[in-house]
């Protein structure tokens, strides 16, 4: 595995606050950032497109290889900012994780 980039990911946390106008609860997200680690990030431009066995298409831009001793928390829906070697960095949503190859955790999104 060949390291290209770094990337970090969010928890998303949903508190509760009343809205002042209306005195209604309402949900508010809020993004907390954790670091990662290295990482080999691969980005496919157009995005692959995979055919699922019930003929769903599922489309994916980024494909990210993380060393297996990472023990982060993550899953699909979590949202993942990738930081490229070469400067500039993206985010994206989890779309997919494979955790079951004992040489790394692959995610795309």
């Amino acid at each position: 595995m060949r390291i290209n980039g770094t990337f970090k990911y969010s928890s998303p946390a949903t508190e509760h606050v009343r809205d002042e106008k209306t005195g209604f609860i309402q949900s508010q997200s809020t993004d907390v950032w954790s670091d990662g680690c290295e990482c080999q990030v691969d980005k496919s431009v157009p995005a692959k497109q995979i055919i699922g066995s019930d003929g769903q298409v599922f489309a994916y831009t980024y494909d990210v290889f993380i060393p297996p001793f990472f023990n982060g928390d993550l899953c699909i829906g979590t949202r993942v900012e990738v930081k490229f070697e070469r400067g500039g960095t993206d985010t994206f949503t989890i779309l997919g994780i494979d955790d079951t190859n004992p040489k790394y955790i692959e995610i795309w999104g």
